[in-house]
């Protein structure tokens, strides 16, 4: 997703790679550091004369292999085999392949993302274009070197990064708020020492008090092992909690945040008091305040649930393959297998895939993700690998803005605001990559995104609650979202009594991905009947009554257009089943003066919900229909739609 968004020139394939080797020097030494010896991985210096010979430094270097020699050479050359298995998926489709050089990666016929990475160890005097990195990571999960390479990630970005760390800056678009302490974190003290549960007071110095934040997965609903705090156990994990009794993911966290000097630590199901009499509901809403206060948070990427953890060891053959080149008594390079595929190991992983998880990302101001491959980091400087590469995505970067959603209202390469289209495309992408999420709980669905809302809401100064925004056209595109093409039918999500309860007006009401009806710009007058229940800030109370209603005014459909509106319904049972009342809502229609019947009408369906009184209506679909298909010639019916 986010494909369509701001820059939407841009594409989250194509990364640049840039060359920081001021940075590389302090992490690689002697001491730590994986060795840059192929010999002492057990890899071979095996190559061809041809490969051999290679100028990789001359200007637009490239190697053109026909397909049939490379198959039958990969046998003998180290760097041939890599090129084959980069290809061979072209064999009886091409006959020939192509490889370029670009600066420190190497494309396969100018495609993204780069199928191999060119590195060098220090001393080695080539080109300003060639990054010190290695050219193999460590099968080990926790080794100096990498509890090295982390801090140092969090030195650089405390140095040098004023956006990434302290109080939001004055100058910015003021979507942060100061810093909030959760109302409870795990104290974890050092090694060996005991760990409880600890209750944030109003003396304690919020910006000073540090603590890690975790991202993971619980794992499999149904599964009665999760380790929570409840009601039942809170005054006693209050006093301690056994370490060893654990799971292996928060072990892992409690490890590393004391790896990094941290003393503080939150995880959602043991800061947060689980069950029916718990406060969920209320520490829900606080998700802003605890991502994006955090110091760091830590991602377990590779980790399934809260039993898998983090910190495993690689299995060989998971680790890159690299060739080494010579040059008389120079100190080697290396060309390796791309191992920096950020989009695969993070954002298309399965942590990802998560509703709860976006938010996460999005209101962190960096993060740690621990994949199967290496560890990333990623804060408003862009994206780190244990490789020592550093990269930017720009489309990425809209996600990993430390101030989000800043970049979202400033265009950094126009050096402009964003214009209120930018907007609306930048918003929708968001939304509609929300609704592809996954959740164990489907009730979670409404609430998984209030601190992602908050923020989004300051930032573009209006009100904003259940995937809809109160801001000029910004309500009126918000209603008229529709089934994913995808999805055969979106069904309702029974929320229990004592959660948030989603009115029918929001696609967070139902099950299944969703888009937005296509509304080109300026093209639309607005109707201005339509009354917004967003008008003033809600409590959760709000949230469960009618104040949620948005009043209406509703038009009857001319008798035999039925079967045309089936596409339109968001659950096929609304259109086949028992026959109903299906009203129409004009949410705008097209600018001009011709007939009103012949230009076309965005509009939501209603239906009467009769528990809810006469004239409360529910939402059951939306679509564009020509002003023909609305009667206008009996009256309108006001309405309320919960």
């Amino acid at each position: 997703m986010l494909t369509q968004c701001i820059f939407i020139q841009l594409d989250i394939h194509v990364w640049d790679y840039l060359v920081d080797n001021d940075f590389a020097f302090k992490i690689i030494d002697a001491g730590d550091s994986p060795a840059l010896d192929p010999f002492s991985h057990g890899q071979t210096e095996h190559l061809c004369d041809s490969c051999k010979d290679l100028k990789f430094w001359t200007t637009g270097f490239h190697i053109e292999d026909d397909l049939s020699e490379l198959k039958v050479r990969q046998g003998n050359c180290q760097f041939c085999s890599m090129r084959w298995e980069a290809c061979k998926y072209l064999e009886g489709y091409s006959p020939s392949a192509r490889f370029d050089r670009v600066d420190s990666v190497m494309k396969l016929n100018e495609n993204d993302p780069p199928v191999f990475s060119i590195c060098s160890g220090p001393g080695l005097n080539l080109p300003s274009s060639l990054q010190v990195g290695l050219p193999q990571v460590t099968e080990a999960a926790r080794t100096p070197y990498q509890i090295r390479l982390i801090n140092t990630w969090m030195k650089e970005c405390d140095e040098n990064h004023p956006k990434c760390r302290g109080l939001p800056q004055k100058d910015g678009p003021g979507s942060r708020k100061a810093f909030q302490l959760p109302t409870r974190l795990i104290d974890i003290g050092r090694p060996g020492s005991k760990i409880k549960l600890y209750e944030t007071r109003p003396e304690d110095k919020t910006e000073n008090l540090k603590y890690i934040a975790l991202s993971h997965q619980w794992g499999d609903p149904t599964a009665s092992n999760h380790f929570r705090t409840t009601t039942q156990n809170y005054a006693a994990h209050l006093n301690s909690i056994d370490f060893y009794k654990l799971p292996d993911t928060f072990k892992d966290a409690v490890t590393m945040t004391r790896d990094m000097g941290i003393r503080y630590l939150w995880i959602d199901s043991i800061c947060i008091i689980q069950g029916p009499d718990g406060d969920f509901n209320t520490e829900s809403q606080k998700m802003e305040d605890v991502f994006s206060s955090a110091y760091c948070v830590i991602a377990a990427s590779c980790a399934r649930d809260q039993w898998d953890g983090f910190l495993k060891n690689r299995p060989e053959s998971d680790l890159r393959r690299f060739a080494t080149f010579r040059n008389g008594r120079d100190p080697p390079f290396y060309v390796c297998q791309f191992l920096d595929d950020f989009n695969t190991d993070v954002l298309e992983g399965p942590l990802n895939k998560r509703g709860w998880v976006l938010q996460e990302r999005v209101l962190a101001r960096r993060t740690i993700f621990f994949t199967d491959k290496q560890i990333y980091w990623e804060c408003g400087n862009g994206v780190r690998c244990e490789t020592l590469t550093h990269m930017k995505n720009e489309l990425a970067a809209f996600l990993g803005d430390p101030n989000f959603p800043e970049i979202a209202i400033h265009s950094p390469r126009a050096d402009r605001d964003t214009s209120h289209g930018e907007k609306i495309l930048y918003y929708q992408d968001l939304y509609k990559t929300y609704s592809r999420l996954a959740f164990s709980k489907l009730e979670d669905r409404g609430v998984a995104m209030n601190g992602l809302e908050q923020r989004l809401s300051r930032g573009f100064v209006c009100n904003g609650k259940f995937g809809i925004l109160d801001d000029k056209s910004l309500f009126h595109r918000s209603l008229l979202w529709r089934r994913a093409a995808t999805v055969t039918s979106m069904e309702k999500i029974l929320f229990p009594a004592d959660r948030q309860q989603v009115p029918s007006w929001s696609w967070m009401a139902v099950k299944g991905e969703m888009d937005y009806i296509p509304v080109p710009f300026d093209t639309v007058d607005w109707e201005t009947s339509l009354k917004s229940p967003l008008r003033h800030t809600l409590t959760f109370k709000d949230e469960q009554s009618r104040s949620m209603e948005i009043r209406a005014k509703a038009n009857e459909l001319v008798h035999g257009y039925g079967d045309d509106l089936e596409e339109f319904f968001d659950r096929v049972s609304d259109h086949e089943g028992t026959p109903r009342r299906i009203l129409c809502v004009v949410v705008g229609k097209n600018k001009g003066s011709g007939r009103v019947e012949e230009k076309f009408h965005y509009v939501l369906l209603v239906s009467p919900e009769p528990s809810s009184g006469p004239w409360v209506y529910e939402r059951v679909g939306a679509g564009k229909i020509p002003g023909s298909w609305i009667d206008f010639t009996r009256p309108v019916v006001e309405i309320g739609i919960c």
